[in-house]
C-alpha cells in the first residue's frame, strides 16, 4: 500500500471521510495540473513559477522553532497550509492536536503521497481541514467543542507554514483565520444572546481554574452528604418569602437548605442558616448578598463563571464546572 493509500484509508476511517472521498475522487479522475514535487520534497507552482521554499531545510527549521517558542506547552495549535508535511509531521510531536487548514486539494495530494500521516490522523493528532468543504463549519465546532479543547481556546492563533502561503495565499489564511473565530464564538457563548457577555463568562472560567482547583471538591460534596436528609427545601427570593419565613425557620433542622444567594440576607435576618448557597452571576453584583462574614457554616457552591471577586471573598466554597453559567 502506498503513502497516499495508506493517508487516504486513514482519513476514511472516521476521521475525515468527505476529504478522504475527496482525495479519492480525484486521483481517480484527475491528476495535480498545477503543482508537482521534486526528489527534495520542495514542491513547484506553475501559476507563479516559484517553488514553495527558497532554502527548505532552512525555512521548515525557522517556521518549526517560531511556532514552537510562541506555543511552548500549548495543548493544540492551527497552522494553514500543509506544504510538503514535513513541518507538519515534526510539529506533531510536541501537541495533543495540530489542525491543519488548506484549500488545494492538490497540495493536499502531494504532501499525503509523501510523508506517511495514517497514524497522527487516526489517533487525532493531526486534523487536516478542508476549507472548501460545505461543512466545514460544522467539522470545527465538533473539533473545538471537544473536552480536552473548550478550556484552552483562548491560546488560538493561525499559524502559517511558509513564507509561500503568506505571500500567495494572505486573503485564503485570512479566509480560514475568520471561519475559526466565528466557530469558536459560537462555542463558547451562553445561552445569552450576547458574545460580550459569553465571552466575560469563558474569561471568568479560565481565572477561576486555580480557585476551583483548591476549593472543596464538588464530588467529595456529593459522595459524603448524599442521602443525609430525607426531606430537601429549596429557596429563591420572592415577594412571598417574606410570609414562609416563620414556617421555613420552624423546620430548619429538619431539612437540608438550599438557597439562591439573591434570598440570603432575608433567611439570616431571621436567623435561618441554610446548608449551601447557589450563585450563577458572572458580574460582581452578588457581593451584596454576602456581607455577613458571621456565617461561616453554610456552603456557598459557585458557577465557574461567577465573577472572581466573589470567589476570592468567599472562603467557605465549591467551585463547580458548568456547560453553563
Amino acid at each position: 500500500m502506498s503513502i497516499l493509500d495508506k493517508n487516504i484509508q486513514a482519513l476514511l476511517s472516521g476521521v475525515n471521510e468527505p476529504l478522504g472521498n475527496k482525495l479519492l475522487n480525484f486521483i481517480q479522475n484527475k491528476t495535480c495540473s498545477r503543482f508537482n514535487i521534486d526528489e527534495n520534497l520542495n514542491i513547484y507552482d506553475k501559476t507563479h513559477n516559484v517553488f514553495m521554499y527558497e532554502n527548505l531545510e532552512e525555512e521548515i527549521n525557522f517556521f518549526y522553532q517560531s511556532i514552537l517558542e510562541k506555543t511552548h506547552r500549548y495543548p493544540f495549535i492551527c497552522i494553514y497550509g500543509i506544504g510538503n508535511a514535513l513541518l507538519i509531521k515534526n510539529l506533531s510531536k510536541h501537541y495533543k492536536h495540530l489542525f491543519v487548514f488548506e484549500s488545494e486539494i492538490e497540495l493536499f495530494i502531494l504532501a499525503l503521497s509523501t510523508i506517511d500521516l495514517s497514524e497522527e490522523l487516526c489517533s487525532g493528532k493531526i486534523y487536516l481541514v478542508d476549507i472548501e468543504e460545505e461543512r466545514v463549519d460544522i467539522q470545527l465546532l465538533i473539533l473545538f467543542d471537544m473536552k480536552d479543547m473548550f478550556e484552552y481556546l483562548s491560546l488560538y492563533e493561525m499559524f502559517v507554514n511558509n513564507v509561500y502561503c503568506k505571500k500567495f495565499y494572505e486573503d485564503i489564511w485570512h479566509k480560514a483565520d475568520e471561519l475559526c473565530e466565528k466557530n469558536i464564538k459560537v462555542v463558547i457563548r451562553n445561552l445569552n444572546s450576547s458574545l460580550c457577555i459569553g465571552f466575560e463568562c469563558y474569561s471568568h472560567l479560565l481565572q477561576n481554574i486555580p480557585s476551583m482547583l483548591e476549593s472543596i471538591p464538588f464530588q467529595r460534596i456529593l459522595s459524603q452528604r448524599k442521602n443525609k436528609f430525607e426531606n430537601a427545601i429549596v429557596v429563591s427570593a420572592g415577594p412571598s418569602l417574606t410570609k414562609q419565613l416563620p414556617l421555613l425557620k420552624a423546620y430548619q433542622d429538619k431539612a437540608v437548605i438550599f438557597c439562591a444567594d439573591g434570598a440570603l440576607s432575608m433567611l439570616e435576618k431571621e436567623g435561618i442558616v441554610p446548608d449551601y448557597v447557589t450563585n450563577l452571576d458572572f458580574t460582581d453584583l452578588a457581593m451584596k448578598f454576602f456581607q455577613n462574614k458571621e456565617n461561616k457554616t453554610s456552603l456557598n457552591v459557585l458557577s465557574c463563571a461567577t465573577h472572581l471577586s466573589l470567589v476570592h471573598f468567599l472562603d467557605n466554597k465549591s467551585v463547580v464546572l458548568r456547560d453553563d453559567p
